[in-house]
């Protein structure tokens, strides 16, 4: 697995130099630019994620007290789930709205809205998991994209921006923002509910699962 291992480094690099490419073109085009602001997108927020997981595999893994199996496994289900939510709703409702003068900033924005989702799947595919999972999974993986929807909307309602026009209830008006909220909530259980079939479709049994702490499953 050590091809997979660095590549999952690779895709660490990539998407930290992703966002510094966004970061730094907003900042020599916009004026206005927020730091706050950029960083309140869910797309950034679950790149970061993605990457600062797997950095955070190979530090335990280098210093010998790797992650258990099935905390890789079920972390990774929730980050497909994230990056499945980013990459569906960006090429279905938002990608005719963002266009970007640089070339980098292009490259770099279609990265973040499908890289880290494909390598995802290809590594969930590649290094199969092991941990079977029930149905309680879809209620923890929804809990994050649930506070941060309460955030945005809290944020909104007092600073009167939504990175998202979806989430924008005071231009929408509050039935076409729980119809459109409501569709995409539908859409994302969904996902879970998927995500949690394959992963139990795709597990691999292994020896090292039934191990107390299961740390010297390879990976």
């Amino acid at each position: 697995m050590n091809i997979l291992r660095a590549l999952r480094l690779a895709l660490s690099v990539l998407i930290f130099t992703a966002v510094g490419i966004m970061l730094s073109h907003l900042l020599e085009t916009r004026a206005d630019f927020s730091a706050f602001n950029f960083f309140s997108y869910f797309t950034n927020q679950s790149n970061l994620l993605v990457a600062v997981f797997f950095i955070v595999d190979a530090v335990l893994r280098w210093r010998g007290r790797p992650l258990s199996r099935s905390v890789y496994d079920r972390t990774r289900g929730a980050l497909i789930l994230y990056m499945s939510m980013t990459t569906s709703i960006y090429w279905l409702f938002l990608h005719h709205l963002i266009h970007f003068s640089s070339p980098a900033a292009s490259v770099a924005n279609i990265f973040l809205h499908s890289g880290a989702f494909s390598f995802l799947v290809i590594d969930w595919l590649w290094d199969r998991p092991e941990t079977r999972m029930c149905k309680r999974f879809f209620v923890i993986w929804l809990l994050y994209p649930l506070a941060y929807i309460f955030v945005i909307m809290g944020l909104g309602a007092l600073r009167s921006w939504y990175p998202y026009p979806f989430l924008n209830i005071a231009q929408l008006g509050l039935q076409k923002w729980a119809v459109w909220n409501g569709i995409m909530a539908l859409g994302i259980g969904s996902f879970a509910v998927i995500i949690i079939m394959l992963n139990n479709r795709l597990r691999i049994p292994s020896a090292y699962s039934s191990l107390p702490g299961d740390r010297t499953a390879p990976r």
